[in-house]
């Protein structure tokens, strides 16, 4: 099965913001990594704008079964239904989350921050590659 991670990075809320993701595949390799500058943002916009780059990367790629990791517990208990989305913003990013993983088998976990640093430096990468 393939794992992958993702996080958003906000320097200010809102403030300048970035998106990091990557996959592996079933032998732990890293397969593709991300990082995106998002403009302006909140933290929880970045974070799901990560979830979401890493759900089309993993569409694109033809991966059926995924396991999709973060350290936002707001996304991960949104897009697991867990928690309302009380915000009409993040119920739209949620929805396209829910859109792509239609068809797919995709488990959304929360991890501890120390477990998702990679994802993490890629979204601070970001925001930092934008502002040189």
């Amino acid at each position: 099965m393939f794992k992958g991670y993702f996080d958003g990075a906000s320097r200010g809320n809102p403030g300048p913001a970035g998106a990091g993701a990557l996959l592996e595949d079933e032998d732990g390799r890293v397969v593709w990594e991300h990082r995106e500058y998002l403009g302006r943002r909140t933290n929880n916009e970045a974070e799901y704008w990560a979830l979401i780059a890493l759900l089309e990367e993993a569409r694109s790629r033809g991966i059926d079964r995924l396991i999709a990791m973060g350290d936002s517990q707001l996304v991960v208990s949104q897009v697991t239904r867990k928690w309302k989305i009380n915000m009409p913003h993040l119920r739209e990013l949620a929805r396209r989350v829910w859109e792509l993983s239609e068809g797919m088998d995709v488990s959304f976990r929360w991890i501890p921050r120390e477990e998702n640093r990679r994802a993490d430096r890629l979204s601070n990468q970001a925001i930092d590659m934008a502002s040189e």
